[in-house]
């Protein structure tokens, strides 16, 4: 297959750099051929953390975390009770929907258990990582064979011991294990750190000295300032950069937040441009590069990839982050 050349600015170790790459071989080059395309490149963005299992529900939710999203909360009841076939259309809808907005790549939480991993549509164009959530001993071999790991709501939901078992099954089978951690309110950073989870999902109320602990296990943090605000919960993110973790960003429940990294993206700069500042730069890092350093690491990133290209028009980090709609997008494939 012939290279494909890019002239234009191009986002390449968490900056913008001029010159010709050849997205074939993901580097920079020095080339006397006619280039395929110029304008701006970037890698296609990565949604971190969704759960598109509920992107069915139309019913506006009433309460706080624990009443919405909590073990016994509506959206547990919404799932026991939704008919399979509703279920599946919703959570097709949302990878369409992914793939529309130029989404590389997402990481869902899949609850519901075997019922929620039969449920999973087929993939073209985009690449999905499904996370299962086993409820007894029996459902822990065969979720494993069948997700890419397993994705718990929090330390404080089920016994320790439980919750250490399912991390020492899944890392033996050289699967993840992901957990939201102090979303509501503070858990025990010690507790968290001997599950030794891959990454965990959002730390809101987690202390200063719970985001050195989790840094200095290398721990990355996945964010999803949406969501949060939609449950009245506002922190700022700037200390968790401050602090040295790598930062991802998700969308968070379906039901809750359209599945649009960009807007997500958008939507953290914003709240932080006056609140603990953070670049453009670092924010497009945390939807491009850094989750692709965390599945380079885990072996998860195949041969093939995918870049935006906005044709044509050669932007910044603020242009593309501050209005990401409204420049348009072309997706290239390395191979």
């Amino acid at each position: 297959m012939k290279d494909i050349l890019v002239e234009g600015e191009i986002f390449h170790n968490s900056r913008f750099q001029h010159g010709i790459f050849n997205i074939s071989k993901n580097r920079f080059v020095d080339s006397d051929e006619k280039v395929s395309y110029r304008g701006t490149l970037i890698p296609a963005p990565i949604n971190f953390h969704t759960h598109i299992g509920d992107s069915f529900i139309k019913e506006e939710p009433r309460g706080g975390i624990p009443e919405v999203v909590g073990p016994a909360g509506f959206k547990m009841r919404q799932l026991e009770l939704a008919n399979g076939k509703i279920v599946r259309a919703g959570m097709r809808a949302s990878v369409e929907y992914m793939k529309r907005v130029g989404t590389s790549a997402f990481v869902d939480f899949r609850e519901s258990g075997l019922r929620g991993i039969k449920a999973l549509p087929k993939l073209t164009g985009i690449d999905g990582f499904f996370l299962s959530r086993p409820s007894n001993d029996e459902d822990v071999k065969l979720l494993l064979e069948k997700s890419d790991g397993f994705g718990m709501s929090s330390i404080s939901d089920y016994p320790l011991k439980w919750l250490e078992s399912l991390s020492i099954k899944a890392h033996s089978a050289g699967k993840l294990f992901g957990i939201h951690f102090s979303e509501n309110s503070r858990e025990q950073c010690d507790s968290l750190i001997g599950l030794r989870p891959d990454f965990i999902v959002h730390a809101t109320d987690a202390s200063q000295e719970d985001l050195r602990m989790i840094a200095s296990e290398g721990i990355p943090v996945v964010v999803t300032p949406r969501s949060n605000i939609f449950y009245g919960k506002r922190q700022d993110y700037s200390r968790l950069v401050k602090s040295g973790l790598s930062v991802m960003i998700g969308t968070d429940n379906v039901f809750v937040t359209e599945p649009n990294i960009w807007e997500e993206a958008s939507f953290l700069y914003r709240l932080q441009r006056s609140n603990g500042y953070i670049s453009p730069d670092s924010i497009l890092s945390m939807i491009t590069e850094n989750p692709r350093e965390f599945m380079r690491k885990r072996g998860l990133m195949g041969g093939r990839d995918r870049y935006v290209l906005f044709e044509g028009k050669e932007l910044s980090s603020y242009q593309i982050i501050s209005k990401p709609n409204y420049y348009e997008r072309r997706i290239l494939l390395n191979g």
